[in-house]
């Protein structure tokens, strides 16, 4: 469970082992989520502190290990990757201060869904180096669906307004932790931070064309796609909207 990188055959992408662990997955979201539908805002608060204090022990326990492994590249521990601000933002949300708990609140509405689901169907750093019994295989699939139905809770439990505002907020949370990562990429030889340098691991080969051509185009998109989620409360709006006139008709009736 504990073994170093390369020790046992990885489980690999889209192999059956992957699609059965996906599919396990979400169907332990869905379960959760079911399960949990009536959870009002001040429980779910709760949880999110209680995550925030479970995630960064087995945080910690990570970079221990990986640095006893030897793996002293910043790129193998540092959690300074897109799907890691989970972390920050769940401490965010101890704040007693609205405007502060909603910055984090903000990113785990905003990307959750999205950036969690889309780990869970490419695991790459993780799925190409360990088995599926390996703890960072493990950590990770477990890590990422708390973070999807973390987000999913935060519209079920209605947490926070899903509003313009909350979408600058997450630009804002988003900017200064990618200017953080942009930073130590430039300070750290080989340093690739949240993906910002080049495409490395991610499974779209026309990254590594725009990369080849140019790496500050390359750095724009990547940057300007994790901005992008913040539309999730565009669609949010829209799909509110829509069922409360609805229901304002029928009422009518």
């Amino acid at each position: 469970m504990f073994a170093a990188p390369g020790t046992y055959k990885p489980v690999g992408m889209f192999t059956t082992t992957h699609i059965v662990s996906v599919c396990v997955c979400i169907c332990l979201i869905v379960l959760a989520v079911v399960l949990t539908r009536k959870m009002k805002k001040e429980t779910y608060l709760i949880m999110l502190r209680v995550f925030a204090v479970v995630f960064t022990c087995l945080e910690l326990f990570k970079i221990i290990w990986s640095l006893s492994m030897g793996l002293k590249n910043i790129n193998s521990w540092m959690p300074l990757y897109f799907c890691s601000l989970f972390i920050y933002a769940l401490w965010f949300t101890w704040s007693k201060n609205k405007e502060i708990r909603d910055f984090g609140l903000s990113f785990i509405a905003m990307a959750g869904i999205i950036a969690g689901g889309v780990f869970l169907i490419c695991p790459s750093t993780s799925f190409n180096n360990y088995p599926i019994w390996h703890f960072q295989c493990l950590y990770s699939m477990i890590y990422h669906s708390t973070f999807v139905y973390s987000s999913i809770m935060i519209f079920v439990t209605r947490a926070t307004e899903i509003n313009f505002k909350l979408a600058i907020k997450y630009i804002i949370f988003c900017l200064v932790f990618m200017a953080l990562a942009l930073i130590m990429n430039t300070i750290w030889k080989d340093a690739n931070l949240m993906f910002l340098s080049r495409p490395s691991v991610i499974p779209i080969p026309i990254l590594k064309t725009i990369h080849n051509f140019s790496q500050l185009l390359y750095t724009m998109i990547i940057i300007t796609a994790h901005l992008l989620m913040s539309f999730v409360a565009g669609i949010y709006w829209l799909i509110n909207k829509a069922i409360t006139k609805n229901s304002n008709t029928k009422n009518q009736a």
